[in-house]
């Protein structure tokens, strides 16, 4: 059995539309203070830009977890 983690921060952008930041294997401890931290850091200083417009608010944030089972 194999499992895999993965981190999506969902942002608002400044024309409504939405902008995923997805990070793979986060860290176990990772919690929500932590992700709304850094998420609002990337707002702060528009570090990412889609198509000219910026985040402007976080809407979410969750950890999706897969788990592969290999058939034999």
């Amino acid at each position: 059995m194999d499992e895999t983690k993965k981190l999506t921060m969902v942002f608002s952008l400044d024309n409504g539309d939405e902008y995923n930041i997805t990070l793979s294997d986060p860290k176990d401890e990772l919690d929500k203070a932590t992700v709304d931290t850094v998420m609002q850091k990337i707002i702060d200083t528009a570090a990412v830009i889609k198509d000219g417009h910026s985040p402007a608010s976080i809407k979410e944030s969750y950890i999706t977890t897969t788990t592969k089972d290999v058939l034999e």
